[in-house]
């Protein structure tokens, strides 16, 4: 029988689907980030928590970097089955399907070296339990040198910020209806993001924030000028004002 877990992340990749939108842009986002990390670290084997529908691999790939080995953990089915999809026409991409927590021998035995970047991407938000990932997480980074990568929306971002000064929240840590939809189980700050990596043993090397979004994903789906230079020149200013960027990040390692 199915657990509540499985059913809940049945639902979220329903409700990702059917409510990508704007989305797309903050997922180009967190791929221009992580392209970044990429270009500079040089990891050789890579796993990642979490694909979604538009695979970090592939952008890896059409952006000229090549890693040897790229596992994707992904418990919700159809994405899963997207991964093994791209597979066949990237190498080295491999796929297990189920939990982070759940599957972390089987990734360690398919890995042909330790990991040297663990991704978390736009996930702790919705776990019941961001200590049992992250301790996942952990337990994936067998060696000093690897890198773990986390991101996730930030509740002090300009368009919270925004609801709140207007009336539409009481407070930029208020639960709004699309973090409900989204199964989503808390909005952090960067002192909430930082706390809980710290908390998990994890020492944080390196943070900020990336795109400034002023309106909610709804709002800025209705902006039709848009470009992708003004979308660029957003990714730009979040990255300098991280403090109301709509997503922040850190890179942290395991000192063992």
């Amino acid at each position: 029988m199915p657990t509540e877990e499985n059913n809940r992340i049945l639902a979220y990749g329903e409700a990702y689907e059917h409510d990508y939108g704007f989305e797309r842009h903050q997922v180009a986002a967190r791929q221009r980030l992580l392209i970044e990390l990429i270009s500079t670290s040089s990891p050789s084997v890579v796993v990642e928590t979490g694909c979604g529908t538009e695979l970090l691999a592939d952008a890896v790939a059409a952006a000229g970097l090549s890693v040897d080995q790229w596992i994707v953990i992904e418990p919700f089915p159809r994405f899963a089955d997207a991964a093994r999809l791209a597979a066949r026409r990237l190498p080295f991409l491999s796929v297990v399907e189920g939990f982070a927590e759940d599957v972390g021998d089987e990734v360690l035995a398919l890995a042909e070296s330790a990991p040297d970047l663990v991704i978390c991407s736009s996930l702790l938000h919705e776990v019941a339990d961001t200590d049992v990932l992250l301790q996942a997480c952990r337990r994936l980074l067998i060696s000093r040198e690897g890198l773990l990568h986390v991101n996730i929306p930030n509740s002090r971002s300009l368009h919270r910020r925004l609801a709140r000064a207007a009336g539409l929240i009481a407070d930029e840590a208020e639960m709004t209806s699309r973090n409900v939809i989204m199964q989503q189980r808390r909005v952090l700050d960067m002192d909430g993001l930082t706390e809980l990596i710290v908390g998990a043993g994890i020492v944080v090397e390196e943070s900020g924030g990336y795109m400034l979004k002023p309106f909610t994903h709804a709002q800025m789906e209705q902006l039709e000028f848009l470009t992708p230079e003004l979308l660029s020149g957003l990714f730009t200013i979040g990255r300098e004002m991280p403090e109301l960027a709509s997503e922040i990040y850190v890179n942290a390692r395991v000192r063992k």
